[in-house]
């Protein structure tokens, strides 16, 4: 959220494989949900993230969301790490690789034809192309830039992380961040 933005925490919720606490701004109302990644019996560690945002009101509001590596090691070289229906970017030294990964455009353009927690008119402003999510400098991290929502509008948006053991062979940090909604709402426990 921009600085100067009050948030207060409103309450929270337990679910079969996570936990969430639930906010809310002047316009917003922000569900954070952290979870295990599904496949995370395939890496050393995995940390996700779900915002699930809605519009309660009027009020023009602008909110951005930025998942970032910071304070890491020298040698630690970044990248970034696309894949089908993956933004991602990966951080990796002698040892160690990390990801960090999203839903693409094309992703939530479907999402938005079926209004799937992506409002259906704005499908045009997200396709194969185009994201409102972008690679942050030094591919580091990433930045969603949420749309401006109408009253009673929603959006979901991931960030999902991953860290093993860096050996040539191993995709398992990819596979762990490359997920959809519909199987995370599942995995989770969300109905």
């Amino acid at each position: 959220m921009g600085s100067g933005q009050e948030c207060h925490t409103i309450g929270e919720n337990k679910y079969e494989n996570g936990v969430s606490k639930i906010y809310q701004t002047e316009g917003h109302q922000i569900e954070l949900i952290e979870f295990k990644s599904r496949t995370h019996h395939l890496v050393d560690d995995s940390k996700c993230w779900i915002f699930r945002i809605m519009k309660f009101n009027d009020l023009d509001e602008a909110l951005k969301i930025k998942c970032e590596l910071t304070n890491q090691k020298n040698d630690v070289e970044f990248d970034t790490a696309l894949g089908e229906h993956l933004d991602a970017i990966e951080g990796y030294d002698n040892e160690w690789k990390i990801h960090i990964g999203t839903e693409d455009g094309e992703v939530m353009h479907s999402r938005a034809e079926i209004n799937d927690w992506f409002p259906e008119r704005l499908k045009n402003k997200v396709n194969f192309y185009e994201s409102i999510t972008t690679y942050l400098k030094g591919d580091t991290g990433l930045e969603t830039k949420i749309p401006r929502l109408k009253k009673y509008e929603k959006i979901h948006v991931q960030y999902l992380s991953a860290i093993d053991k860096n050996t040539k062979q191993n995709a398992n940090c990819r596979t762990a961040v490359d997920e959809l909604k519909s199987k995370l709402d599942n995995w989770i426990g969300i109905r």
